[in-house]
């Protein structure tokens, strides 16, 4: 097999791809992850992997159009001390986090993803899948979402997929899992977190955690409040949009996201 890996594992299998935790020669644990469509996502993520060089993301060990070979990490995810009264914590860590990736670097990868064209899907969603009550909430995330890329702003490679359930504790701290790879906004690399913990709706859909977050991040990174909020309300109608059409329920970003929409319509 190539990379001379043994002990394969079934771990997980997702839409688009399965991970086995296999042996590396040297007897050190890897995550593989076998793409059911090869795409180009395993090649631009290890680009991406490379670039950031293991700092604050897993370090990639290879690539090729259908796998991916990243370090194995067994420790704690971020989701554990939000959910256990820790979440002013956890939302630290992931600013944090975020400011590492964001870190400048030269050369990046060249064939990384546009963030618009990460979304062309959303731009081109029908609101009839929506059902009749939250397609107004559809309508007003798409119109956030043209208001946003409509405003020039910096392009930064982005990892894509910082969130509680895939940051991870490492002996050198918390680190991301595999990226999207994708080349943007850099604000928008916070959305994903206003989504999690998944299923905790008591944190998720909290006006007040929603505005905590907000404030901290924009504090930390110097990002613009109103931006932050703008990317989380869009990454999560996608995000709907998504599961929809996968006939998949949306009732958890339903539950969030009319309440990240209030409160970037109050926001300044």
């Amino acid at each position: 097999m190539r990379w001379s890996l043994s002990k394969l594992a079934p771990v997980a299998e997702t839409a688009s791809h399965w991970v086995y935790r296999v042996q590396r020669e040297d007897n050190s644990r890897a995550a593989l992850r076998i793409f059911k469509t090869p795409d180009g996502t395993a090649e631009r993520s290890g680009a991406l992997l490379d670039w950031y060089g293991g700092d604050g993301a897993v370090r990639h060990y290879g690539s090729t159009p259908e796998c991916l070979l990243t370090e194995w990490v067994e420790g704690t995810t971020l989701a554990v001390p939000a959910k256990d009264g820790k979440d002013a914590q956890a939302m630290t860590a992931i600013a944090n986090l975020v400011g590492m990736l964001h870190v400048y670097r030269p050369d990046p990868p060249a064939d990384l993803v546009d963030l618009r064209d990460h979304f062309k899907d959303f731009f081109a969603a029908d609101v009839r899948f929506w059902p009749d009550t939250a397609r107004d909430l559809f309508a007003r995330s798409v119109g956030i979402a043209y208001a946003v890329f409509d405003k020039p702003h910096a392009q930064i490679p982005l990892h894509g997929n910082v969130y509680h359930n895939d940051v991870f504790l490492a002996e050198r701290g918390w680190i991301a899992g595999v990226p999207t790879g994708l080349l943007g906004d850099p604000a928008y690399d916070l959305a994903p977190s206003f989504l999690h913990p998944w299923g905790e709706v008591k944190l998720a859909a909290d006006p007040t955690r929603i505005n905590a977050m907000a404030d901290l991040y924009s504090e930390k990174l110097g990002l613009k409040r109103k931006r932050i909020l703008a990317f989380a309300a869009i990454h999560a109608a996608n995000s709907a949009c998504r599961a929809l059409a996968a006939g998949e329920s949306i009732n958890w970003q339903l539950a969030v996201l009319p309440n990240l929409l209030a409160v970037y319509d109050a926001a300044d």
